[in-house]
């Protein structure tokens, strides 16, 4: 096992990493965070692409050009936003299973052999392969899931190949290569608990494909690599069936993910849900491995399992809560504390609030300005203090936080937040409920979100121009049509104050201020073109379509200056 061979791999995958590891250091600071993880998903795919490049035998340049493939359609998938590419990926497995290994006939455990007819073979090993990267976007639609999951099944597939006494060279190969990228890239792929998004997800899933075809291929038993991912994906599998059946078959489909939907209605947060669901899948692919292998190679995965559970629970219960409670993880301003979080977590996190039908939580989108009002208006502190989600909105702010040493991963913009959770609820089934802005603006821009979410229910909309007499009786209509998700857009800091006074009288699950996005989402504005936002300058487009706004800017000289202050902490503000 440790011939040259396998030296000669690690020399490579090892410089291979380190040269990533340099590129992400360095590159760091000069990027956002979607430039950053996007620049991490290219290193990602060219660091594969150059092992498969030197890499010394040709099934596994086969495998890996398979995989590089299939991550550039998973870039296309991503581009094209919305236009159904899946299909090609079996174009990949067709290419995999012309020019690699394939399965070629099924051994059972008694010695005896089923030898397939070439177009049978090549059936098969194109499904098999083609499959893969599809089911790995299906479970990817769970932030942090399908990175996870890969991170255990493919540490359990490794220990199967490498204790394993067959001659799987490139298989062991690919192992030792996907580990050590696994490592390299751990916040891509576990730690922030994001998307691994289209291109990752084809990558690994064809690479999957791939390592468990070249068992069956050297004359392992069928279940042994073949068995093992369907034995570890038993239950993501079982679901995705279940939603399609039900999807075809019922007026009320079960949707997608039953048994996570199900943890967080008992309560469990997302990070416990996955984590849960992980070791599930980590015991059923080891009792598949374990009925083909003999005592010593039992004791290697016995192990593996245990360090696999042990591992994925400490993690879940100890470094992500340590993490949470971390000054970094979230960063304060003047008593504006901000979670560090991304967008997909927060909107998981807003799921866990509506399915375990908590307390009415409230969520606020401060810039500079509100960070500003903060310092003086000690109610509007007060309620961001008491917020279930404080998310960075403002690029003011965000520079502010990273000028103070205290950087945000991700900005998630008050319009952004609102259409993912109106995405979010068009498939969940939940009803939101539009109040704010002038005559007729609530109403259209439910209009457009219906047009563009398909399935989204849209309880209600109102004005913001009611009398304060009135709000009992509107609180009163809110609650009858059961809205879940109340938008409020009455501007800073007076829909936080309504928020506050009013929310539990609606019996809304959530209610989130949103200021002028009523207006964008209405279309009567249009939001800064990608150039404008990614340079920063969102507010000064906005002040060109609203000249009023020039007043509120005159402020951000005030807002750096007590920046300036802070950093070299002579501020006397105190809480």
């Amino acid at each position: 096992m440790f011939s040259n061979i396998y030296l000669n791999t690690a020399v490579v995958v090892l410089f291979v990493a380190a040269l990533c590891i340099f590129i992400q250091k360095f590159f760091k600071k000069y990027l956002e965070s979607d430039q950053y993880y996007y620049l991490k998903d290219i290193t990602l795919v060219g660091a594969w692409a150059l092992c498969g490049i030197w890499a010394p035998e040709g099934p596994m340049r086969v495998t890996i050009a398979a995989g590089v493939v299939a991550a550039c359609i998973g870039f296309c998938q991503k581009v094209s936003k919305g236009k159904n590419l899946r299909f090609l990926y079996f174009l990949v497995g067709l290419g995999f299973s012309l020019f690699g290994p394939r399965i070629a006939f099924i051994e059972f455990t008694k010695g005896e052999y089923y030898y397939l007819s070439y177009f049978a073979s090549i059936a098969i090993s194109t499904l098999w392969v083609g499959i893969f990267p599809i089911f790995f976007q299906e479970i990817d639609e769970i932030p942090g899931q399908c990175g996870l999951l890969l991170t255990v099944s493919w540490t359990l597939v490794a220990a199967v190949i490498l204790s394993s006494s067959h001659n799987l060279h490139e298989a062991s190969q690919i192992c030792i290569a996907g580990l050590i990228f696994l490592f390299v890239f751990w916040s891509r792929h576990v730690h922030a608990y994001r998307r691994l998004t289209e291109p990752l997800t084809a990558l690994w899933g064809t690479l999957f494909a791939g390592i468990s075809i070249f068992g069956v291929s050297k004359g392992v038993a069928f279940y042994a690599l073949a068995f093992l991912p369907l034995g570890f994906y038993a239950l993501p599998m079982a679901e995705t069936i279940i939603g399609v059946i039900s999807a075809a078959t019922m007026p009320l489909p079960t949707g997608n993910f039953v048994f996570y939907r199900k943890l967080i209605n008992y309560g469990k947060d997302h990070v416990e849900a996955i984590s849960v669901i992980s070791r599930i899948c980590a015991l059923t692919g080891s009792l598949v491995a374990l009925i083909q292998y003999r005592t010593v190679s039992c004791i290697a995965i016995v192990l593996s399992t245990f360090l696999i559970l042990l591992s994925t629970y400490i993690y879940s219960r100890y470094k992500f809560a340590a993490s949470v409670k971390n000054y970094n993880r979230r960063p304060e301003l003047w008593g504006i504390v901000v979670d560090n979080i991304s967008l997909n977590y927060a909107i998981s996190q807003v799921q866990h609030w509506i399915t375990t039908n908590a307390k009415p939580q409230i969520i606020v989108t401060p810039d500079a300005l509100a960070a500003l009002r903060s310092r003086t208006d000690k109610q509007y502190q007060r309620i961001v203090a008491k917020a279930g989600l404080v998310l960075p909105d403002g690029a003011g702010l965000i520079s502010a936080l990273k000028l103070l040493g205290t950087p945000i991963q991700e900005r998630i913009p008050g319009v952004e937040f609102t259409e993912h959770l109106c995405r979010r609820a068009a498939y969940e089934g939940w009803s939101i409920w539009l109040l704010g802005g002038e005559p007729g603006i609530a109403q259209k821009a439910g209009e457009v979100l219906c047009s563009r979410y398909i399935g989204l229910k849209v309880a209600g909309a109102s004005d913001g121009f009611f009398k304060k007499e009135d709000t009992a009786a509107l609180c009163a209509k809110i609650k009858a049509s059961g809205a879940k998700i109340l938008f409020v857009g009455l501007g800073v800091p007076k829909q936080e104050y309504w928020l506050e006074e009013n929310i539990e009288a609606t019996g809304a699950s959530v209610g989130m201020g949103i200021g002028g996005s009523m207006d964008v989402l209405s279309g009567k504005l249009t939001r800064a073109p990608k150039v404008w936002q990614k340079v920063g300058m969102e507010w000064l487009y906005r002040v060109i379509q609203e000249p009023w706004r020039w007043k509120r800017i005159t402020k951000l000289p005030l807002f750096l200056f007590y920046v300036i202050l802070t950093m070299f902490h002579i501020d006397r503000y105190k809480k």
